[in-house]
């Protein structure tokens, strides 16, 4: 699981610090990103005991939020293939996405003959909630 938080963490980062995908991140925006103290409140809430800390699943940092995601996407994948298909997207979240809606999703989004992988299901989780 340590790999799958690590992406999912890291993903963040690029998602919304590097929008033309260049691949790379300048520290001093980091530094000044709001993500970065999003990632630090977990340490806060460590340091001061708190019963929530690294469970907080309001946080995208925390373990408990990055399992959630993980989860989610295993229980798309019905296939077990490792990656989602438009039609196992369709059940996302209350399976209320429209038929064009998806459409552009695997029309912009990197797949893999057709199939997003967690990279891309993380990306698209990281546009829903922002």
């Amino acid at each position: 699981f340590l790999v799958f938080y690590v992406c999912t963490a890291v993903r963040k980062f690029f998602f919304l610090l590097d929008p033309q995908r260049r691949g790379h991140v300048p520290i001093r925006d980091i530094l000044l990103s709001p993500v970065l103290s999003e990632l630090f409140d977990l340490r806060e809430a460590d340091d001061s005991g708190s019963a929530a800390a690294g469970g907080d699943e309001r946080n995208w940092f925390s373990a408990a939020s990055a399992r959630r995601i993980y989860s989610s996407y295993l229980a798309l994948d019905d296939d077990h293939n490792g990656m989602i298909s438009r039609g196992e997207l369709a059940r996302f979240g209350s399976g209320t996405l429209t038929d064009a809606f998806l459409d552009r999703v695997f029309q912009e989004c990197h797949t893999y003959e057709r199939e997003m992988d967690y990279k891309t299901f993380l990306d698209f989780c990281l546009a829903m909630e922002n």
